[in-house]
């Protein structure tokens, strides 16, 4: 590193500190320079006594140093590492519109309306286990109103049956449906932060 390229580091690790303070601290680093050149020594070899601009900037700035705050200095110029992040969070919040559009027009056009067909099977399905409660109807009918009839009986015997297997059903598609309910849910969150 000669001369020229540790001046231009020190200035954009040191945005952070005041312009006085970092332009008296620059001066100091010059004048070691100067006076190292006139021992007849090469700019490289004075560079490499001053140390690291990153290290000398953090030992002088302390709790203020931060390497990806961009300074306020009007001439600061990013590092390739800090123009390469700044592309990468430009093409994230690019992928991330496109990813929320695409999965916008994807659950209204096809998940929402299959999952409200799932839910109203599951919701038919609820309704029917109903059914089991056949007997008691049949029970109100024969205190309330006085009547009775063997096959009346039957009936709601082999209803109360079929109830129970549509609530013993209910529960098992309940089941199924919630977890493909939240395996969506979660694949959408997923997608959203980019990890699938």
């Amino acid at each position: 590193m000669n001369r020229q390229q540790f001046m231009q580091a020190m200035e954009i690790h040191l945005r952070p500190m005041d312009p006085l303070e970092r332009a008296e601290l620059l001066a100091d680093y010059e004048q070691h320079f100067e006076m190292g050149l006139r021992e007849g020594r090469p700019e490289e070899e004075i560079a490499r006594e001053l140390g690291h601009p990153i290290e000398i900037a953090k030992e002088a700035l302390g709790d203020r140093y931060d390497a990806h705050t961009p300074g306020s200095d009007p001439f600061y110029a990013p590092t390739f590492e800090e123009m390469r992040s700044q592309q990468k969070k430009g093409n994230r919040a690019a992928r991330n519109f496109f990813t929320a559009i695409g999965l916008f027009f994807l659950n209204i056009i096809l998940a929402i309306p299959l999952g409200l067909t799932l839910w109203s099977v599951w919701l038919t399905i609820a309704s029917l286990s109903l059914l089991v409660l056949a007997p008691v109807a049949a029970a109100v009918d024969f205190l309330y109103l006085g009547h009775f009839e063997y096959s009346e009986l039957f009936v709601s015997i082999g209803v109360f049956g079929v109830g129970i297997l549509f609530a013993i059903a209910t529960k098992s598609v309940f089941k199924a449906f919630k977890s493909i309910t939240l395996q969506y849910i979660r694949w959408n969150q997923k997608t959203m932060k980019g990890d699938v």
